[in-house]
């Protein structure tokens, strides 16, 4: 009798799109990138990064979003003048439940697809190596 009930509620944890609990994996909802996603879902498989991708009407615990780095113009001139750098692009993790940027990653923005490649294997590196760091806390 335990043993179907026990196979039941596995059923509808996976019908229902819950992560079940032994699985250490994170959800994750990736925003609308310009095509960066598939990217980054890419790179998230081959270094077998401990997360599963979901809509965002799934309840994730993380979301990546895309926006400027900086609020406003002046500031983006300010920081170009006196860094020389031009990154004018982040991807930003945040934490559903806590709503903290849990990591944020600035990258200059390009149509290149070697580039896009590249941005996305750097992200997902950082992103599992702020996971590794949160799962030892």
């Amino acid at each position: 009798m335990t043993t179907s009930l026990t196979t039941c509620a596995t059923l509808v944890f996976l019908c229902l799109g819950l992560p079940l609990a032994a699985s250490g994996r994170k959800t994750v909802f990736l925003d609308r990138m310009a095509g960066l996603e598939s990217y980054i879902v890419k790179a998230a498989a081959q270094a077998e990064l401990p997360v599963e991708f979901l809509e965002e009407a799934e309840h994730p615990d993380l979301k990546v979003l895309l926006g400027n780095k900086f609020s406003s113009v002046h500031a983006e001139v300010l920081y170009r003048k006196n860094t020389g750098r031009t990154e004018n692009t982040t991807l930003e993790v945040v934490d559903v439940k806590t709503r903290k940027t849990i990591l944020t990653y600035g990258f200059q923005w390009t149509v290149d697809e070697g580039a896009k490649k590249r941005v996305a294997g750097e992200f997902v590196k950082r992103l599992k190596q702020k996971l590794n760091e949160v799962k030892l806390k």
